[in-house]
């Protein structure tokens, strides 16, 4: 099987999505014969490379971070130049995966009901979107669940490898917690306030902004 990925981060460097894809190809690679051929949206010339690499492909991933419950503007430019070859596409395979700091699925349910009219709309074979959360800090080593997300995504590549498609039973059950549970509510919001004071705390100290601050709310009406 021949697979073109896209990674869709609008991220220079090393990031998460890039993590997440590398494993998951040493997955798909494990049968032998499978070619990936990864792209970054940001490094092609222009959004019509993009699309002549898509319309050749006979299997895509568009794989991307999830920022405030939607797209990167890019993935949305990127989506919108293939509207040529909408109802064009009958055969091909489409996947998504999409990744984002928050631990549940939920977060990205909305989306995925977008990419799958997506692929309807374009007359590709939907394979299955594979959300994950929790991984945030994955490209600097420093997620709380690294190698069980890391370990995850290699089987799921690897089933994609063996049989051709995307087992959506293994993909739910890597998505898991759909949503969080009551009894870790306590902890995770003790989680939160470290990681808002000790890394989110230490971006905004960078741009001059104090934590205060980010709580402003400029438009709240005042009685």
């Amino acid at each position: 099987m021949k697979l073109t990925i896209f990674n869709c981060s609008p991220k220079h460097g090393i990031n998460n999505t890039d993590v997440l894809l590398g494993r998951f190809i040493e997955g798909f690679k494990i049968q032998s014969g499978n070619e990936a051929y990864i792209y970054k949206l940001n490094k092609l010339d222009s959004m019509e490379e993009a699309v002549q690499i898509f319309s050749e492909a006979e299997a895509v991933m568009i794989a991307f971070p999830l920022y405030c419950y939607s797209m990167p503007g890019g993935v949305k430019q990127f989506i919108e130049k293939l509207e040529p070859l909408c109802g064009k596409c009958e055969g091909k395979k489409l996947a998504f995966l999409v990744q984002y700091g928050f631990r549940e699925a939920v977060h990205a349910r909305p989306l995925e009901k977008y990419l799958i009219k997506l692929a309807k709309t374009l007359d590709c074979d939907y394979m299955s979107t594979i959300i994950k959360g929790g991984c945030d800090g994955l490209s600097m080593g420093k997620g709380v669940n690294n190698e069980e997300i890391l370990s995850g995504i290699v089987d799921i590549g690897e089933t994609l490898g063996k049989t051709g498609a995307l087992n959506q039973s293994q993909i739910d059950e890597y998505s898991m917690p759909e949503v969080e549970e009551k009894q870790s509510i306590p902890i995770m919001k003790k989680i939160l306030e470290q990681i808002n004071e000790h890394y989110w705390g230490a971006m905004l100290r960078k741009n001059g902004v104090t934590l205060e601050e980010s709580y402003a709310k400029p438009y709240e009406v005042l009685d």
